[in-house]
């Protein structure tokens, strides 16, 4: 295996990594929420992870390379937070919805950065794959920022939805 495909799979591997944060904290949401509309959109974003993350280990096997097992510690650490905060909350939607928008973001970026390798870019296979699998994240997270009420609204806003 040369440098250039060790590059790659370690590529591959950070993607593995945030889809496994990702498969961790949507299962723990899916457990947390109390709504059945948010339960099966979590289980179904636990399932995009899943097969995501199967589809880039196969690459990584192709290349002669040992997928990645767990996540991030940065993931670790936000599924603690998670747990906390719904402890406090007492499952509360919103921060669900929240800490899902949050992992979706962290996990565009990822894709972005891998993107943005030359190596990846001069594979046009995988980043064809790696460009759908982030459009399909940021699909995902259109649908919970939908969800996601926001409370920064303009005073116009305000002052439109007075009734009078």
């Amino acid at each position: 295996m040369n440098s250039n495909q060790q590059d790659m799979i370690d590529i591959l591997n950070g993607l593995i990594q945030i889809n496994n944060d990702r498969i961790a904290g949507y299962h723990q949401a899916s457990l947390e929420t109390k709504d059945g509309d948010l339960e099966q959109l979590f289980r179904s974003r636990l399932n995009e992870s899943i097969n995501f993350s199967e589809t880039l280990s196969a690459y990584i096997k192709e290349m002669g390379g040992e997928p990645a097992l767990g996540g991030t510690t940065a993931g670790i650490i936000h599924r603690s937070w998670l747990n906390f905060k719904a402890a406090l909350q007492q499952h509360d939607r919103i921060a669900l919805l929240e800490s899902c928008e949050f992992g979706d973001k962290s996990a565009i970026e990822a894709y972005e950065n891998a993107l943005n390798n030359e190596l990846i870019k001069a594979n046009e296979e995988l980043n064809g794959v790696l460009l759908r699998q982030q459009a399909d994240i940021e699909s995902s997270l259109k649908i919970i920022q939908t969800l996601t009420p926001r409370t920064n609204s303009t005073q116009a806003e305000l002052d439109a939805l007075k009734l009078r």
